[in-house]
C-alpha cells in the first residue's frame, strides 16, 4: 500500500510551473495546423531529496536520510525512503539539504538561482526528539533575513530513541520566522512535505 507523505494539492506541489508562450502563424499561405500554439513545456519536479548530518568531532559519522522517487508517480512511497546511520546522543552534526530533479541539481538551479527565488521559499524542520538546532551562519539568507534552512546545525540530545524528522518546503509563505531554528511559517502552499524516522542511540550503553 502506498503512503503519501507529500502534499501534492492536485499534483501542483514539489513541481515548478513553466510559462507557455503562444505563438500564432500570421501567414495567409499557411495551414490551419501552423496556428496551433507552441507545446506546454512540461512541469519539473522534485524527484529526489537528500539530508544529510555530517558528525562535527567525527566527518565519517554521518546520518543520510534520502527519498528517491524511483517509480516516477510523484508520490512518497514507504519503499522509496532510507536512512542511513543514527545519531548519536550530545553530538552535533552540519546538515545540508540537496534537492534534484533527475540529473538537475534542482536547488541550485531553481531555489537558489536568484535572491527573488530565495525569497519565495523558506524550510521548517520538526522533529519528535530531543533534538536542538539552529540555521548555520553561511546559510542562504532571505531579503527579510530569515535564514533560508539549507544549512543547518543539530545537537542530539541527551536521550536516546526513535522518532521523526520533519522537512518542509514552503512556497510563498505570507509570513515566516527562523527565531527558534526548526523555523515557522504561515500559509499551507508546501513544494515538500515529508517525514523520515530516524533514531539517536548512547553510545556509552
Amino acid at each position: 500500500m502506498k503512503t503519501n507523505f507529500l502534499n501534492f494539492k492536485t499534483m501542483k506541489s514539489i513541481k515548478f510551473y513553466a510559462m507557455a508562450v503562444i505563438a500564432v502563424a500570421m501567414l495567409a499561405s499557411c495551414s490551419d495546423d501552423d496556428n496551433t500554439p507552441d507545446p506546454v513545456e512540461e512541469e519539473e519536479a522534485i524527484t529526489k531529496l537528500v539530508l544529510t548530518f555530517v558528525n562535527q568531532a567525527d566527518d565519517t559519522d554521518t546520518v543520510v536520510l534520502t527519498w528517491d522517487d524511483a517509480d516516477g508517480d510523484e508520490e512518497v512511497d514507504a519503499g522509496e525512503k532510507t536512512v542511513e546511520g543514527e545519531f548519536n546522543t550530545g553530538d552535533v552534526y552540519d546538515a545540508t539539504i540537496g534537492l534534484f530533479n533527475e540529473d538537475e541539481d534542482f536547488l541550485d538551479e531553481d531555489i537558489l538561482a536568484n535572491q527573488a527565488s530565495i525569497d519565495a521559499h523558506f524550510f521548517t524542520y520538526a522533529t519528535t526528539l530531543g533534538f536542538t538546532m539552529e540555521r548555520a551562519s553561511n546559510d542562504d539568507t532571505r531579503s527579510d533575513n530569515n535564514k533560508l534552512g539549507v544549512k543547518t546545525i543539530w545537537t542530539a540530545g541527551s536521550t536516546g530513541g526513535t522518532g521523526s524528522i520533519t522537512i518542509q518546503l514552503f512556497h510563498e509563505s505570507p509570513t515566516v520566522d527562523d527565531s527558534n531554528g526548526f523555523g515557522t511559517a504561515a500559509g499551507t502552499d508546501t513544494d515538500v512535505d515529508i517525514f523520515f524516522d530516524v533514531t539517536i542511540s548512547d553510545p556509552t550503553s
